[in-house]
Formats: C-alpha cells, sequence, structure tokens
C-alpha cells in the first residue's frame, strides 16, 4: 500500500499480529489491542510484514456541520471526555485499548456489514465507539507511557549482548528517542545507557557465581568488546573485579562418590539404597 490520503477520519484496529503504519509526522508499529486514529486528509500507509499475519478491524466515517440522522450532540453535552477530545484537534494518535474500544469497533463493523438499516443502533454503536476513542486519548499519556517503557526494556534484556543504539531502541518502541529517555528518567530514575549497564552487570554477576565460563566470555556475553571495559564498569558498580567476586563468591559444587543410590518410588517418597554392601 502506497502513502494516501482520505476525505475522511479513520481507525484502524489490530486484533491480532502486528503491522506497521506510517503517517505525516511518525512511524508506529502496531500490535493486538492497539489503534491508530487518523483525521481526515492525513497522509499515510499501512505495511505488515510478508509471512505474518495480521487482522485489522477499519472505520471510517466523515465529520460534516450539516445535520444528519447520526446526531453526536448529546456527547457533547454529556461527556466531558468526548469534549476533550474534540478540543484537541489531533492528527494522529495511536493507543492501546483501555477500556472497550476493540468491542465498541466489532459491534459497529457487524452491524454495518450485516447492512444495518437500523440508524437508532448504528447510531447509538457508533456513538459507544466515539466515547471508547475519547476514553483511550483522555487516559493514554500514563498508560501508553509505561506501555512503550516495557517494550524497551524487553527490547533491551533480549539484547544484552549486542551493541544498543537508543534510535533504533526508539524505533522499535514506536516513539522518539527524546520521549523514551524522559519516560526512563521519571520512571526507573536512570538514563537508558544506565538502565543497559545494570541489566548486563545483574547478567555478569550471575554467570560469574553460577557458571564456569571465562570471564572474557561473560564480557562478551554482555555486550562489552573487551575485558577491560568490563572490568572498569563491574568494579564501579561492585567496588571489586569480577575475579574477585567469582573468589567471594562463586558456589563450589563438590562430587559426592559414596557408593549411594536414590530412588524415587511410587508412593513419592525418596528411598535410600545402599549398594555392594
Amino acid at each position: 500500500m502506497s502513502m494516501h490520503t482520505h476525505k475522511s477520519c479513520e481507525i484502524m484496529y489490530v486484533t491480532s499480529g502486528s503491522c506497521m503504519v506510517q503517517y505525516e509526522g511518525g512511524e508506529i508499529r502496531l500490535s493486538a489491542n492497539e489503534f491508530i486514529f487518523l483525521d481526515a486528509e492525513v497522509p499515510h500507509k499501512l505495511s505488515i510484514p510478508k509471512g505474518r499475519p495480521c487482522a485489522v478491524l477499519n472505520v471510517e466515517f466523515l465529520c460534516q456541520r450539516k445535520e444528519t440522522q447520526m446526531n453526536i450532540e448529546s456527547l457533547w453535552k454529556n461527556s466531558e471526555d468526548f469534549l476533550n477530545f474534540c478540543g484537541k484537534r489531533l492528527s494522529a494518535f495511536a493507543a492501546e485499548d483501555l477500556r472497550n474500544m476493540g468491542y465498541a469497533l466489532k459491534d459497529l463493523v457487524v452491524c454495518l456489514q450485516k447492512g444495518g438499516s437500523e440508524m437508532c443502533l448504528i447510531s447509538i454503536l457508533f456513538q459507544r465507539m466515539l466515547l471508547e476513542l475519547a476514553y483511550c486519548t483522555e487516559h493514554m499519556q500514563k498508560a501508553s507511557g509505561l506501555y512503550y517503557l516495557k517494550q524497551a526494556c524487553s527490547y533491551i534484556q533480549e539484547r544484552l549482548f549486542d551493541t544498543i543504539k537508543i534510535p533504533e531502541l526508539a524505533a522499535y518502541a514506536g516513539i522518539n528517542k527524546s520521549y523514551l529517555q524522559r519516560l526512563f528518567s521519571e520512571n526507573l530514575h536512570c538514563t537508558i545507557t544506565e538502565y543497559t549497564n545494570r541489566k548486563r552487570m545483574e547478567r555478569a554477576e550471575f554467570l560469574l557465581v553460577n557458571s564456569s565460563m571465562k570471564i572474557t566470555d561473560i564480557a562478551f556475553s554482555t555486550g562489552y568488546n573487551s575485558r577491560q571495559h568490563f572490568g572498569h564498569t563491574f568494579e564501579k558498580y561492585y567496588g571489586m573485579s569480577p575475579l574477585q567476586y567469582r573468589k567471594l563468591h562463586s558456589r563450589t559444587l563438590v562430587p559426592d562418590t559414596e557408593k549411594k543410590q536414590y530412588i524415587l518410588g511410587d508412593t513419592a517418597q525418596i528411598q535410600k539404597i545402599r549398594l555392594w554392601e
């Protein structure tokens, strides 16, 4: 699909799989139970990776001043969330389904697909969808911020052995790097680099205590290109060298060569049998 525009507003809601949406001013990856709202005339493009199925609920609607059968005046009067949503005049935004957006969309789409002629029912379902949309808009900032932070932390955890570049990390999370850095600072009270180093040190500490890996191999497996850099960082965190830490905390497993055998019986009780008595 190439970049294109609509005269109508559009909502794309992912029910399964994932996709990429490029739009004027940004690009975002959407996964299940996430959606994007695009105002009229906003250029955008939907991309679905080859061989990776993705199901998307799609609704388009046109806003106009003249009176129609689809009257939403009651929403203006009774919903503060909807009033605030309209006041923001957002051209595009993505969010996680914080309540029942998916159900509202599905019910509306199913009704329209059946060729529903009851404008009263369609109007109710459409207004319900708008209320869910407004709710997600009003409450998404904190929730989506934590979601993006979780995405970034998962990316770091899976790639501790690799070089982690902040622009690539931000692109994976689906936000710009300045916002991502602010999320780390406000929620984890550290920079992205500090968080990454801490996770690498936790991994290194575990390997030093619980494995027989060489220190150089541990350095490489936790994302450091040299033993010297690894050693300097480790000493900064633990107050001693990796070798000193291993000697102090390593768990030595002593083999037991006594002539005994342990069998787990049917009664789930361990019976000890002496051999060669």
